[in-house]
């Protein structure tokens, strides 16, 4: 009989092990997919904080004869100092893209 309850004792010791270990495995895994989707959400609220605010549709239309003038072209543009210097080339515009505003109404 001896021999019986101890192996009824090491059986429980390693099923004690055993769920403990299934257990912080499970609190390991939690953490990670915790942080996971805090890091999705933060990156859409960073997303949606940056993009620049567009043009509602309560704004008045411009009027249909009014002609306005083209912004003003910068001299230089801005950099983050990654090199670039004075060789600045403007990017090329599709002549395309002004055919809405020249097309007769």
């Amino acid at each position: 009989m001896d021999n019986r309850d101890s192996k009824s004792s090491w059986m429980r010791e390693q099923w004690r092990r055993y769920e403990e270990s299934q257990t912080s495995v499970a609190v390991i895994f939690a953490g990670i997919a915790a942080l996971f989707i805090a890091g999705i959400a933060a990156a859409f609220i960073y997303a949606k904080d940056t993009t620049p605010m567009m043009q509602t549709a309560s704004a008045p239309a411009p009027a249909a004869t009014s002609t306005r003038a083209a912004p003003p072209i910068a001299s230089a543009p801005e950099t983050t100092g990654s090199g670039g210097g004075n060789q600045y080339n403007p990017p090329k515009q599709d002549p395309r893209e002004n055919e809405q505003s020249e097309r007769p109404r």
